[in-house]
């Protein structure tokens, strides 16, 4: 599994390599007063590198917006350690991208409640009506805890961008309210490349994102960072699948 997981990211690494490299020449030479031209330029490096995993083969979406992953749970593990390692990175790189994000807003423990509820609240009705049953598929509980790392720390990267640093400056120019419907549609406008031209599977991809998108914002709003993104990722974790090719 991890001879073979290896290869997985060599090649993935290989051929994002190209365009990573142009993304940070381009972050490098924008100044950092010009906060929301870096803050893009991550964004769009960011959707770069979610968007190559499907002609790898790494990821695939379905009509239905079911979830399949590679059944290499060294390559979810390593892919959501990665994301991770680039949020510890980001004080450095963009100290002042890091200090919008607001992490946690009022309890706690209440604003992690609520994310879970909203995650299963998006997740539960999907899996019910794909009817996901972990019997189904063979290795599906060795192929979990990768998983769950990928679920989280991954979607803890786009959290942190998208409702961390895009939110949080939005909410500097405008409303609250408006900067979380700014961010939750931008997520989702994020996504038009995937459900138009990568997938070409349209609208389902787009209503499920904008739906996720705008929940996100929302709790983001209420109880901050680290609760968007555990609704982020226990959404996805609900509706995903090992992918046996």
């Amino acid at each position: 599994m991890i001879t073979e997981g290896m290869v997985v990211l060599v090649r993935y690494a290989v051929h994002l390599a190209p365009g990573l490299a142009l993304f940070g020449l381009w972050f490098a030479l924008t100044p950092r007063a010009l906060a929301a031209m870096r803050m893009l330029i991550l964004l769009a490096a960011f959707v770069l590198m979610r968007d190559a995993m499907t002609p790898l083969g790494m990821w695939r979406l379905s009509s239905e917006v079911q979830i399949a992953f590679t059944a290499n749970a060294f390559v979810l593990a390593a892919l959501g350690g990665l994301s991770v390692m680039l949020i510890l990175l980001l004080p450095r790189a963009a100290p002042d991208l890091w200090r919008l994000i607001r992490w946690s807003i009022g309890n706690p423990f209440t604003g992690l409640a609520v994310g879970l509820a909203v995650g299963g609240l998006i997740g539960v009705p999907l899996r019910i009506y794909q009817g996901i049953d972990a019997a189904d598929f063979h290795g599906y509980w060795v192929w979990l805890p990768g998983m769950v790392v990928l679920a989280y720390g991954a979607n803890a990267l786009e959290e942190v961008l998208f409702r961390g640093c895009l939110q949080g400056y939005l909410e500097q120019q405008v409303s609250p309210l408006r900067a979380a419907l700014i961010s939750g549609v931008a997520f989702a406008a994020c996504h038009a490349f995937l459900a138009l031209s990568v997938t070409q599977l349209g609208w389902p991809i787009l209503a499920f994102t904008l739906i996720e998108g705008l929940a996100c914002a929302l709790v983001r709003l209420r109880y901050g960072v680290l609760p968007a993104t555990v609704a982020h990722g226990t959404a996805i974790l609900l509706i995903a699948v090992p992918y046996m090719a």
